[in-house]
């Protein structure tokens, strides 16, 4: 999965020398299950072929403009997109502000005693899935591996966040979807090629303090719920992400605004991937952090440009409470890509 998999969280860029290890799988195998029933296909068909690309969000203070692309994940595989708009907005823009993000600084030797990333991928004691789940729990997971990951039973000793991870992928690959668009360095790529000057945006905190670890079972439990949410999103929840994936591809902003949470939310899976910093710091209200900068840098940006660009998610954009609003808020003029057309 790509690195920038975060949907509905900015991306977190940790400063460390440390890197973390993934331990080898086993080949150890038990008995197979019996085949379950196949899950309910409820597929929507992704789009295909070059398609508008993405819409433009415009906020603006006197004759000073701020165009705001909204990026997203995940989006159909086999789409391209056109960037006329975009280009135009880039070519009459002085700076490009980078996606939000937070860089975490620590000591390396304090790095090194955080758990912020198990390696291990096999279960303690040589458990299985059908020991650690609960039977309903066990039912569903063995419906959906067999429509998804096939009969290895080589996943039955695998940590639960680590087969939500792969059923995950696997799920979407099967919808055609794709998380590995990386929508932020195309459009970085453009601001270059037409002279845009990079800015970055990021929250600083300095980490002195390792947070209390958690303890093993902690963490298994945590990934059994995780597993459980992305099952829940497997058997639920598909068709209505190819939705929002054409409607983002096609420029449909009604059927994108109607499928988007009002909340911002970030799938469990997408947390675990890119470390979960937040929570593992014990850091809750990062975020906030992270959109107070940024709104600090808009502000800023708007009093020495006439025009700018900024790169924010889709749920940055359209939640309830997301960085749209708080503009309007502050007493921005805030236009949708409906309303510029």
């Amino acid at each position: 999965m790509h690195a920038k998999t975060a949907l509905w969280l900015a991306a977190l860029l940790l400063t460390t020398s440390a890197l973390a290890q993934q331990a080898p799988v086993s080949s150890s195998t038990a008995p197979a299950p019996a085949a379950p029933a196949r899950a309910v296909d409820l597929q929507t068909i992704t789009v295909r072929g070059e398609q508008p690309g993405p819409a433009l969000w415009q906020v603006r203070r006197g004759d000073h403009v701020l165009w705001i692309i909204g990026t997203m994940s995940p989006l159909p595989k086999h789409a391209e997109w056109q960037w006329t708009k975009l280009e135009a907005a880039l070519g009459r823009s002085t700076e490009l502000l980078e996606a939000p993000s937070a860089r975490l600084r620590m000591p390396p030797s304090l790095f090194s005693r955080l758990a912020l990333q198990p390696s291990a991928k096999l279960n303690p004691g040589g458990a299985t899935l059908q020991h650690l789940l609960p039977p309903d729990m066990y039912q569903r997971w063995l419906v959906l591996r067999h429509q998804y990951l096939g009969d290895d039973d080589a996943l039955e000793f695998q940590r639960p966040i680590i087969v939500a991870q792969q059923l995950y992928e696997k799920a979407m690959a099967a919808e055609d979807l794709t998380n590995d668009v990386d929508l932020e360095s195309i459009v970085e790529r453009l601001a270059r090629k037409h002279g845009t000057r990079l800015i970055g945006v990021r929250y600083e905190l300095l980490i002195t303090h390792a947070p209390p670890t958690k303890t093993a079972d902690q963490d298994q439990q945590q990934g059994i719920a995780c597993l459980d949410e992305t099952m829940h999103m497997v058997e639920n929840d598909l068709p209505k992400l190819t939705q929002r994936a054409n409607a983002w591809a096609t420029g449909d902003m009604k059927t994108l605004q109607e499928l988007m949470p009002q909340k911002r939310y970030e799938p469990c899976i997408v947390a675990a991937i890119n470390g979960d910093f937040e929570h593992q710091l014990n850091i809750p209200d990062l975020p906030q952090r992270i959109e107070a900068a940024w709104m600090d840098a808009a502000e800023q940006a708007m009093v020495r440009n006439r025009s700018t660009v900024a790169i924010l998610s889709i749920d940055q954009l359209l939640s309830s409470d997301g960085y749209l609003a708080k503009l309007k808020a502050r007493g921005f003029t805030v236009r949708s890509p409906d309303e510029i057309q």
